[in-house]
């Protein structure tokens, strides 16, 4: 029997890191007797298991009586269609199903046939894919009523959104160039030019009215189960990724923190992304390090 273990990240951006950890406290490291490591890098969720290329690799490679680990259920299918289809597969395959970690975790063989583990991969998957959807609408109602009350008048300017305005500011001063900021913050040298444009040479500098009204970026210290959560987790927006990013980690023992300076805005939807590590289908920890976000966050002055 051979283990046959499937990892998956949706952007070159994400590491591969917390499965890989998870993999290795069950004694699945790749290049190990008997295992063999399947991976689809840059690939999205929204692509059936079936249909992406390193799993097509990893149906070739089958055969009867092998078993096929994942760290975690939405690193293989992300809705009850997709873990139905994997299900016919492996059975049509003789090939066992299991889940390191999450609501399903708990099951030997997912792909098993009889009543009750049918009956619980139907009702946890479809719950998972409820509170995927309630969040996404939740999302689209809020954003509906902050443009129907005015609280939204038009795009934030690129480096607003980034929370990085004054940082560039006090660069260009500081005398760093236009093509290396560009770079930094992935970012047009054009805008890069018109946020410093009162400080070119020839310019007297001017307290203007986007710098004055400039919401500040707040620095908040997120536990490492909740970094590790949203660095692999997809659908973040390009400011919430860009403040990962470069966030600072702080080792503490075995775990870690990552300090992250960002506009509240941002750390709103970075709270509201890790949803579901403050329900009962996770871990005590985890709820323990949702809470504990929320309310630094809650703590900080708007």
């Amino acid at each position: 029997m051979s283990e046959l273990v499937y990892a998956r990240v949706s952007t070159d951006e994400q590491s591969t890191q917390r499965q890989t950890h998870l993999l290795a406290e069950a004694g699945l490291v790749d290049g190990a007797d008997g295992v063999r490591l399947f991976s689809d890098p840059a690939t999205s969720s929204k692509i059936p298991a079936l249909e992406r290329e390193s799993f097509r690799e990893l149906a070739g490679y089958t055969r009867p009586g092998d078993r096929l680990t994942v760290s975690e259920l939405y690193r293989l299918c992300r809705d009850l269609a997709d873990i139905l289809a994997v299900r016919e597969w492996c059975r049509a395959h003789d090939v066992k199903l299991r889940v390191l970690s999450g609501a399903l975790s708990g099951i030997v063989d997912l792909a098993a046939t009889d009543a009750t583990t049918t009956m619980l991969v139907n009702i946890l998957v479809s719950v998972g894919q409820f509170q995927r959807d309630l969040q996404n609408e939740l999302t689209r109602d809020g954003l509906a009523a902050a443009w129907a009350t005015g609280a939204k008048s038009g795009r934030r300017p690129r480096l607003a959104e980034l929370g990085v305005l004054e940082e560039v500011r006090q660069a260009f001063r500081d005398g760093a160039s236009v093509a290396a900021m560009a770079r930094e913050h992935g970012v047009s040298r054009v805008a890069i030019r018109t946020a410093v444009a009162d400080l070119m040479p020839g310019r007297s500098e001017q307290p203007v009215a986007a710098v004055i009204d400039e919401p500040r970026p707040v620095r908040i210290e997120i536990p490492g189960k909740i970094a590790r959560h949203l660095t692999e987790r997809d659908g973040l927006g390009e400011a919430e990724r860009h403040a990962l990013r470069r966030g600072r980690e702080v080792r503490r023992g075995q775990g870690y923190s990552l300090h992250v300076t960002a506009l509240t805005d941002v750390h709103r939807a970075l709270l509201a992304a890790a949803a579901t590590l403050g329900t009962d289908q996770a871990s005590p920890a985890e709820r323990k390090a949702y809470r504990v976000y929320a309310e630094r966050l809650n703590t900080t002055p708007a």
